[in-house]
């Protein structure tokens, strides 16, 4: 049964058609993805569904008895209630309904029903009766019985905790209202949901959340979004608007893409065929319209008339990025050794150590707030750390990619902010700011009124120019449509030098991530793998870490070296018995023996950055030493790794550790 429908939907913004003839519909429990570039309408065919603008022609009908519920894209709540209570309101209806169902009760038990003509009484204490029945239904299914698990269930899959529901909104941060604003929402439970772009402010974590809530949702729901991980989780059709119509596919966002691509294909091979016909019945008709054969050009005449013409398919525009051949850098780019930072009591890291190669991409991933963004400006010079250091490879000239856009100027033009960088003409600089989809009088556009995804562009733009080995990205697909993700992915993974990423775009990081640095609680982990792999690895020891919490032990620390990454995952249970004093002894040897891998690991990274170093080979004494030492601490290193593995099997043999 269709809940909504769109039929020959047409939108003007003054002259220029944003779509038109629009046909559509959303059975019950359809779970809708949105997708187009940006620009093409999508959030202005949310909000005419859910009423809130005008269109030209055609129509929108929800089916009796529907409710419709649209959360815009940014939207946050501003208010003076406690989260809580703000939470609560999406329950209004429902306390109503109690209210109401108390006054049936009381009328119920009213003596005075009792004292009236048999008949009477028994008609109105039915009527009483059954409007009681309604009302509890529909109590139930508003959430009365249980919208305090509700409440809590839905904040704390979206990020807040415990000690946040006491807060006062108008306290929080733009992307906690945010999150508030789709809580709400979501509590509200309408029978439709119209969603825009709902994953911006979220977190891994909750994305993850969500798409599980989205999946289990009972009612339908059309979501926007570029999240691409998000689309193949919770969307089991897309509606793709494109060159101002929209296209259904049946399945998620990745069978989308490869059937959009077969039908492109085939559509141009039709193309084709249908030009070679027409090519030939055209000159047959030039040649010999004035001759004998007449009759028979005529006839052919007609028949082109008669061809339905196929559209040639198009391609729309998209980003051409390519990060630029730079001089070459060391082979370690980057050595982070022992770095450490807390905001006044709040430990974000600790003794963070990393060895990142030239060729690597490493991702960073963790909750919002967790110092993703931290360690990359420390990284990058802009901010000390309070223990440890970070030295760049031989070589090494590194570009950053800010989150805020903090190196553009609010009062230049487009080819102003990109014209000074290099001496070219305006001519060449027209043409570079044309691959990132600045065309004609786009240029003289000021950097004030750009929206998000120019800004992001324009940064990529001039990030290239500066051309770099080695790139720090904090949150680079911000505000991308997808066509413009997916060329950023390509080029990320094109580029020869060093990539260190901040992300919570979870497909960008498994297409071009070769490792992940997971920053959580105060902690660090470092997993050699995609974000896929990750996520595997971090279900794989889920098991542990809950026996570790049980049991009131410390969370694994990872380590770094220039060799490999090891995660070494223990956790620490109750010995019983007679194993007792065995178990301690082969556990505190297992803790010995790991505390110095790192510090070897340490030393290790330390060796490989002099190795890098052009310099060190001027000194052909001082090379021999460095290279001996190097041998020596990975053969060391070799045999600490067999007499940990072997004191950590006794230990777990005598039920000092579980695996």
């Amino acid at each position: 049964m269709s809940v909504l429908e769109v039929g020959s939907l047409t939108k003007y913004f003054g002259s220029d058609l944003v779509f038109s003839g629009i046909n559509v519909s959303v059975e019950e429990r359809d779970h809708v993805g949105l997708v187009g570039r940006n620009g093409t309408g999508k959030t202005t065919l949310l909000r005419i569904v859910a009423g809130m603008e005008d269109y030209d022609s055609g129509s929108v009908s929800t089916a009796p008895g529907r409710t419709v519920g649209y959360l815009a894209q940014g939207f946050a709540c501003d208010s003076g209630n406690t989260l809580y209570e703000e939470m609560k309101g999406a329950f209004t209806r429902a306390f109503d309904i109690a209210d109401e169902m108390r006054e049936l009760e009381k009328k119920m038990a009213d003596p005075e029903m009792a004292d009236l003509e048999a008949a009477d009484s028994k008609k109105a204490l039915n009527r009483v009766m059954q409007r009681y029945s309604r009302l509890s239904t529909e109590f139930e299914m508003r959430g009365g019985y249980d919208y305090d698990v509700r409440i809590k269930t839905t904040l704390f899959g979206l990020g807040f905790s415990e000690d946040d529901l006491d807060r006062v909104i108008d306290t929080l941060s733009g992307g906690q209202k945010v999150r508030v604003a789709l809580a709400r929402m979501l509590c509200s439970s309408p029978d439709i949901l119209l969603l825009d772009e709902p994953t911006n402010h979220l977190d891994a974590d909750a994305c993850e959340w969500l798409e599980s809530y989205l999946r289990s949702f009972s009612g339908a729901f059309v979501v926007v979004s570029h999240d691409r991980y998000f689309l193949d989780a919770a969307a089991d059709k897309i509606w793709d608007l494109d060159d101002r119509i929209i296209t259904e596919y049946p399945g998620n966002y990745t069978f989308f893409v490869a059937q959009k691509e077969l039908a492109r294909e085939r559509q141009l091979e039709e193309y084709g065929r249908q030009q070679e016909l027409i090519h030939k019945l055209e000159e047959y008709v030039r040649r010999y319209k004035a001759g004998n054969r007449t009759t028979m050009a005529q006839s052919r005449e007609k028949m082109l008339a008669r061809i339905q013409r196929i559209d040639k398919p198009t391609q729309g525009p998209s980003m051409k990025i390519d990060f630029r051949k730079s001089a070459r850098a060391g082979r370690l780019a980057v050595v982070v050794d022992g770095v450490s930072k807390s905001f006044g009591e709040r430990r974000l890291f600790d003794r963070v150590d990393l060895a990142v190669e030239r060729g690597e991409r490493l991702g960073i991933v963790g909750p919002n707030g967790s110092g993703k963004t931290t360690l990359l400006r420390i990284i990058a010079g802009d901010l000390a750390p309070d223990e440890g250091s970070v030295a760049l490879g031989e070589n090494v000239s590194v570009g950053v990619f800010w989150q805020d856009l903090r190196g553009l100027n609010e009062e230049s033009t487009v080819l102003d902010e990109v014209y000074m960088m290099r001496d070219w003409t305006l001519g060449e600089a027209r043409s570079y700011l044309a691959r990132f989809l600045f065309r004609g009088e786009d240029v003289f556009k000021q950097v004030s009124v750009l929206s998000g995804g120019e800004r992001n562009r324009l940064a990529l733009a001039k990030l290239i120019l500066s051309a770099p080995n080695a790139l720090l990205f904090d949150e680079p697909t911000n505000h991308l449509d997808i066509e413009s993700r997916r060329a950023l992915d390509q080029a990320v993974s094109e580029f020869d030098g060093t990539v260190i990423c901040a992300s919570h775009d979870r497909y960008f990081l498994d297409q071009v991530a070769t490792m992940i640095l997971e920053i959580a609680d105060g902690r660090w982990r470092l997993y050699d793998g995609n974000y896929s792999y990750f996520r595997e690895k971090q279900a794989a020891e889920a098991p542990v870490d809950a026996a570790l919490e049980v049991a009131g032990g410390e969370s694994p620390r990872g380590g770094a070296s220039g060799a490999g990454m090891r995660t070494r995952t223990r956790t620490r249970t109750a010995t019983r018995g007679g194993s007792r004093n065995a178990a301690r002894d082969a556990a505190r040897e297992a803790d010995q023996i790991e505390s110095q891998i790192e510090q070897a690991e340490a030393r290790l990274a330390r060796v490989e950055a002099l190795l890098a170093s052009e310099g060190l080979y001027s000194d052909g004494e001082r090379a021999r030493e460095v290279v001996m030492e190097h041998r020596e601490i990975m053969e060391e290193l070799e045999k600490m790794y067999q007499a940990w593995e072997t004191a950590l099997g006794e230990a777990e043999t005598t039920g000092g550790y579980e695996d």
